[in-house]
Formats: C-alpha cells, sequence, structure tokens
C-alpha cells in the first residue's frame, strides 16, 4: 500500500510539474535600436521567437509576393500528411518536368520516397517537387487545391498557388504566412531533417548511378557563421528576387533561443544571406530570454525621438532618435542646431538603455569657423573644404552671419577635403543641393 501511495504521489508531483517544464522563457527586449536595414536590402521580412511565437521583427511582413521555391515546403507538407512509404521506390519521368532547376536524370529514372523529398528540399529540384502531385493519386490539379486547402486550415488567408514548385509567377504569400508556413512544414522530421541538410546523395536504383544534391542555404553551409541552422529554403525568380526561410539558434544545445525568420525580396544573394544574418544576431543582442523585463527600458521606451537628454551627474547632452542616443560633443549644437530646447534629465539606467551611436555632427552645407582663425569651412560629407578668398564665399551667394563658431578641437575632429575657390564653386553647388 505504500508502494501504491508513492507512486501515486510522484504522478501528481510530475503532473503538477509538467506545465512548469513546458513553460518557455518570454523573450523581452534589453537595448532599444531597432533593426538597421534600408528598403533596399528586402522587400519584407519578420521573426519570431519559435518557443513561444513571440514576434521579434517585421517589415512589410504582410506585403503579398511571389513566394518561388518557397512553395515547395506547402507541397512537401501535403504529401507528407497522406504517409507515404519513405523507401518505396518511384519514378521520375517526364511528364514531371516543369524547367528550372532539376534532378538530371533520364526519364523514368527510379528512386525512394525520401530520395524524393531530400531532393527537392535540399537542391530545389523542380521535377522532384512536381512528381509529388502525380505520385499522390489526386492528380496535379487536385494536389494544388490540397496545398490551398492546407494553407487555408493554417490561417493563412492571403497566400494561394498555382503549381508544386514554385515556378509559376500567379503563386502568392506574406513573410507573415510563410512564417506560419514553415513553422509547419519544419515541425514534421520528414521535411526538417532534410532542410537542416548540406548535402545529400543517393542512388537511382535502377541504373546504379549515384547523385548528390548541394543545398543553397547559405547559412547552413557556412561553419563559421557563428549560427546553428536547423532548417532552411532559398528561393528565387527574377520576378520575387531572392528569398529565404529558416530556422536558427545561437548553439546547437540553445534551444531556448531559437528563432524562425522569413527574407523576401533581397537583390542579391550576398544581401539575402548577410541580412538574414543579421536579423538572428539583431534579435539575440536585442532581447533576452532570462530575468523580467527593465523599467528603465519600458521608460526609456517612452522618451520621443527627438528628445534632448542628460544624465544627472553628467554635463553631456544626448539627441535621442529610433533608440540610440548621438552625443552632442559641445555646446555649438545645442545653440545651433537645439535653441531653446528643453533638456530631460533622466536616470544613469533610463540613459544606458539607449545604444550609444556615433557623435552628433554638422550638416552639410554647414559654414564654420574657429574662434582663432579667419579661415571658412564649408562641412561636404564629413569634411571640411577651407574656401579659398572672400570672393570664392561672396561668389556662393553665402552670409557671413550664416557662419557657425565651433571650437578649433571639433574642427579638428573632421578630415579636410579639396578647397573651394572661384573655379571649382560650381561643384559645390552641384553637391548640396
Amino acid at each position: 500500500m505504500k508502494i501504491l501511495r508513492f507512486f501515486w504521489s510522484l504522478a501528481v508531483f510530475c503532473v503538477a510539474l509538467a506545465p512548469l517544464a513546458a513553460h518557455a522563457a518570454v523573450p523581452h527586449r534589453v537595448a532599444l535600436a531597432d533593426f538597421a536595414h534600408s528598403e533596399k536590402n528586402f522587400a519584407a521580412a519578420i521573426v519570431m521567437d519559435i518557443n513561444t511565437k513571440e514576434i521579434l521583427y517585421e517589415y512589410n511582413a504582410d506585403k503579398p509576393w511571389v513566394p518561388a521555391s518557397l512553395t515547395k515546403l506547402v507541397g512537401a507538407l501535403v504529401f507528407i500528411e497522406r504517409q507515404p512509404a519513405w523507401d518505396a521506390v518511384v519514378s521520375l519521368t517526364e511528364a514531371d518536368e516543369v524547367g528550372g532547376g532539376r534532378l538530371r536524370v533520364p526519364d523514368g529514372a527510379t528512386m525512394t520516397i525520401q530520395d524524393l523529398m531530400y531532393s527537392s528540399i535540399v537542391g530545389s529540384a523542380n521535377n522532384a517537387a512536381t512528381a509529388f502531385g502525380r505520385l499522390s493519386g489526386l492528380g496535379m490539379d487536385g494536389f494544388v487545391a490540397a496545398m490551398n486547402r492546407k494553407v487555408r486550415d493554417l490561417g493563412c488567408k492571403n497566400s494561394y498557388f498555382e503549381d508544386l514548385s514554385g515556378m509559376d509567377v500567379d503563386n502568392r504569400t506574406t513573410a507573415r504566412e510563410m512564417l506560419t508556413i514553415a513553422n509547419a512544414a519544419f515541425g514534421r522530421r520528414q521535411i526538417q531533417k532534410p532542410a537542416s541538410t548540406g548535402e545529400y546523395t543517393f542512388i537511382i536504383r535502377n541504373s546504379g548511378e549515384h547523385k548528390t544534391v548541394y543545398n543553397t542555404n547559405q547559412l547552413l553551409t557556412d561553419a563559421d557563421n557563428g549560427l546553428y541552422v536547423t532548417g532552411g529554403k532559398t528561393g528565387f525568380l527574377y520576378e520575387s528576387l531572392h528569398n529565404l526561410v529558416y530556422r536558427v539558434r545561437p548553439e546547437k544545445d540553445d534551444m531556448q533561443r531559437e528563432l524562425l525568420i522569413v527574407v523576401l525580396g533581397a537583390p542579391s544573394r550576398a544581401d539575402l544571406f548577410a541580412e538574414a544574418e543579421l536579423l538572428a544576431k539583431w534579435s539575440w543582442q536585442t532581447y533576452s530570454w532570462e530575468g523580467s523585463p527593465s523599467s528603465a527600458l519600458a521608460e526609456a521606451a517612452e522618451i520621443p525621438n527627438g528628445t534632448l537628454i542628460k544624465k544627472p551627474d553628467s554635463p553631456a547632452v544626448w539627441y535621442v532618435w529610433k533608440g540610440k542616443k548621438y552625443v552632442l560633443l559641445d555646446g555649438v549644437f545645442l545653440d545651433h542646431y537645439f535653441p531653446g530646447v528643453p533638456i530631460q534629465t533622466v536616470t544613469s539606467e533610463v540613459a544606458e538603455a539607449f545604444t550609444s551611436a556615433r557623435p552628433y555632427t554638422f550638416d552639410n552645407g554647414e559654414l564654420l569657423k574657429s574662434p582663432n582663425n579667419p579661415i571658412v569651412y564649408y562641412v561636404e560629407r564629413g569634411m571640411l573644404r577651407p574656401i579659398s578668398s572672400e570672393n570664392a564665399f561672396l561668389s556662393m551667394g553665402w552670409n557671413w552671419s550664416d557662419i557657425v563658431t565651433a571650437p578649433a578641437w571639433l574642427l579638428n575632429t573632421y578630415s579636410q577635403g579639396l578647397a573651394i575657390n572661384t573655379q571649382n564653386t560650381g561643384s559645390v553647388l552641384l553637391t548640396s543641393r
């Protein structure tokens, strides 16, 4: 009886403990600075914490986009859910050819279902992906209809597909919905395993030929980038540019900080992988999965862009903009750019919540001089161009009252550029427009 009571108590303890064990750490921001990117780097992107489904970053996440070969994740998901025999031997036929990247084998080449899946996901072979429709027994139209039912069941109302390979430019999705689709696909071992494989070799059964397919996901195959990729798929069409969805950890055993990231519409492969890598590393630097949110960070987040702040124990003044603080190196910036603007005194903790950025600098087109030197300088692209004569100054239509007097030490922090004389004042007009 005592033994039975022991096991009953143990069972109750385990049931009570289960919710605690399953509870995932919630990421919270520890830095205010937003992810820095240019609109030219990509068309849309989104980052999600795998365990809590918290969105850590998004940009144009609901913008309609052509998914290209990311489409193959939908086809793979539909095919796997029909529970095919993984080691069943099937054939590729000429009917599976749709152009683009393909598994280069003769008509009737035989391989296993596993080989076909790896060829579709690792090698992004269009004929391998298209074969799923024929082999499913649904027919091509029936399989595409099943794909669209699947994405609707996942809650994706803005995604629809016209083919299995991703070659059709009428396919549509969004970064947010591709995140949902990839999360479901990578949740299936039969898809996640090939999606995290760098290369795969298999044998064509009816010829004995060895075939190797290679993954185009550079973040997976680069051993030195500090990323542990647990799944991914690339896609490219001229109408879609370069696209990637991938699941990633900072280290193999760090499942707590695993992310799912989508980047759509990068202009080049280099941009695609660079931005996708930066998004992961920015997320791990900007969020913490330990402790509780900082009250100082919350207070800092309430400070509007354009505010001037200082600590109570220091004369230094910063200009706040998008989570960063730009130190004003001298009072001349206050007098010239912020006349009469109040300075908000904040705690050291609030000030440190902002990322330190470069010192505040003079704008292009400003006229500067030091108190003890008559030379006047024109600011252009971070350099000071000395104005060689009074005639050159006046020929530009400048006014002596526009000159800002700054300390010599501050002017010495700039590099000097080409002098401005009466012969080259036209170039100043061009660069200052």
